[in-house]
């Protein structure tokens, strides 16, 4: 268990952020809440991650309040610095998931399904998109493109070699390749992965999602 608030990046905001009528301060700052915190918590059983908002309220200066931008708008934590608003919120936040995780894993129990959750996962380990052309095909780096001219497209050979550029023409096709990893039974919690209660359908999912997959080589834990 890790009650330690993560390090957050703050980003300013001012006069018209909110549409009127809104309860933020005027002047504040953004700044992003992970959906797989608190790191104890199931990974079936996080949600997305969050914009929140940290301001001083009142005209004159007074408490930093924490409010989450686009769900309820609620209260997270009051106090009178920043940083301990924010690390408060975090806490609370915390204790809110725990809570909510607890109740999926008794639903799931009472139900007939693994309280741990979902015991298939596929996870995408890597994507990347290859740029083929007549004699050539090359990992996809960056683009460059401009109004009314060709796309060109920034590549490395697929065993590497120096970076070198194909245009775009109707000859060149995109092709985005992705790889993953079929877990069952094995410990992990990967924390962004599609889940699933039985084996065909995690199967289903990565022969239709993905390139190529593998199970898992971890031995079970059970």
């Amino acid at each position: 268990m890790n009650d330690f608030p993560p390090d957050v990046h703050l980003a300013v905001y001012g006069p018209g952020r909110f549409p009127d009528p809104h309860p933020f301060g005027e002047h504040g700052y953004l700044f992003t809440l992970p959906g797989a915190w608190p790191d104890d918590t199931p990974a079936h059983t996080n949600p997305a991650d969050s914009e929140m908002a940290v301001y001083l309220t009142g005209d004159d200066g007074g408490a930093w309040e924490v409010r989450d931008v686009n769900g309820a708008r609620r209260v997270w934590a009051t106090a009178g610095s920043r940083r301990e608003a924010i690390g408060l919120a975090f806490l609370e936040i915390a204790r809110k998931r725990r809570i909510q995780a607890a109740q999926i894993a008794a639903k799931r129990e009472v139900a007939g399904l693994n309280p741990d959750g979902p015991p298939y996962a596929v996870e995408t380990t890597n994507s990347v998109t290859l740029v083929i052309a007549p004699g050539a095909i090359a990992v996809l780096q960056r683009i460059d493109a401009a109004a009314d001219t060709p796309a060109r497209y920034h590549v490395l050979d697929v065993d590497g070699g120096d970076p070198y550029v194909i245009r775009e023409d109707d000859s060149v096709k995109l092709h985005t390749v992705t790889t993953g990893v079929l877990h069952h039974a094995c410990g992990h919690d990967p924390r962004d992965a599609a889940r699933f209660e039985t084996e065909s359908a995690a199967l289903i999912y990565a022969q239709h999602g993905l390139w190529w997959h593998w199970p898992c080589d971890q031995l079970p834990t059970t």
